[in-house]
């Protein structure tokens, strides 16, 4: 815990005190997990009946299974994408920590390493999306009982939402540092084969920082999405009632983007720390430069 602390306080004096680190930190929180508090603030929940009626036209129409397989292509396509740019951000991220060139084939490795960890969130997914089509019509289609359909069905698969949500952050936590050995060693299997490596250099430190940056990581996004729903709620309403945006609204949109833009940099800096965090954790006494590349500088110059 003692070493936990002095290598965090150390990356926060860090980066607090270097902002270019926040912009690649915000394009990688963005692209991971950014983008829940602001979707859930300006898109508007599906009442129970439209959830109803979609579930119904989903199966009683003639694509069935088809649209379905659509949907689940048009989902993995996003998340490549997603996995792409957090891939660039981390690399971008890690050059400017260890004042290196960013390169390239970093970021391709670090591709392939986060899409090797998606797949067992994959599987925590399809296993969810398998039981809710189990569960949620009986459900939806049980008469007068509370609470709502919505929240019962939540409850009934709530061990399994725990376990994914514990998967999901070890997952992260190991492909992040399996995409910092392949930066290491020059290739993903040389990054895979040295993930114990990595492991056993973070030591008890390590655990404590993967619960640390993934209980202040809820609270940043709780806080995130309280604040944006609150921003949000008079510019929606607004728009639903008029339909346009008159002075006012104008103000508060702008408001609203300038306080976003401002909370996805703040994210940035978190991520920031996190990684610069884990860069300390893993520092070596001695460090052996990468072909072609300088020496590794230290972050705390």
């Amino acid at each position: 815990m003692r070493r936990w602390l002095a290598a965090a306080t150390s990356a926060m004096a860090h980066v607090s005190d270097r902002p270019t680190l926040w912009v690649p930190g915000a394009l990688t929180w963005v692209a991971s997990v950014g983008w829940i508090p602001f979707l859930a603030a300006v898109v508007r929940v599906p009442t129970q009946s439209e959830l109803t009626y979609f579930g119904a036209g989903m199966q009683t129409s003639g694509l069935w299974p088809l649209n379905l397989v659509l949907i689940a292509a048009a989902v993995v396509a996003i998340v490549t994408l997603a996995v792409g740019l957090v891939a660039v951000g981390n690399a971008a991220l890690d050059a400017v920590l260890q004042a290196q060139r960013f390169v390239a084939a970093d970021a391709g490795r670090r591709f392939v390493t986060s899409l090797i960890g998606v797949l067992p969130v994959a599987l925590v997914v399809f296993v969810l999306l398998v039981a809710t089509i189990a569960v949620a019509p009986a459900e939806f289609n049980r008469p007068q009982a509370d609470p709502g359909p919505v929240l019962r069905t939540l409850g009934r698969l709530l061990p399994l939402l725990i376990l994914g949500a514990v998967v999901v952050v070890s997952t992260a936590a190991l492909s992040g540092l399996a995409g910092r050995a392949a930066t290491e060693a020059g290739s993903v299997a040389g990054g895979l084969a040295g993930l114990p490596t990595m492991l056993r250099r973070a030591g008890s430190a390590g655990a404590v920082h993967i619960a640390a940056t993934a209980l202040l990581g809820v609270a940043f996004l709780v806080l995130s999405g309280i604040l944006i729903n609150v921003l949000w709620t008079p510019i929606g309403a607004g728009m639903l009632a008029g339909g346009t945006i008159d002075a006012a609204g104008v103000l508060l949109l702008v408001g609203f983007v300038a306080i976003w833009l401002c909370l996805v940099l703040a994210g940035g800096a978190l991520h920031a720390w996190g990684s610069a965090t884990w860069s300390l954790l893993l520092r070596q006494r001695a460090t052996v430069a990468r072909p072609g590349r300088p020496q590794e500088a230290s972050i705390d110059r």
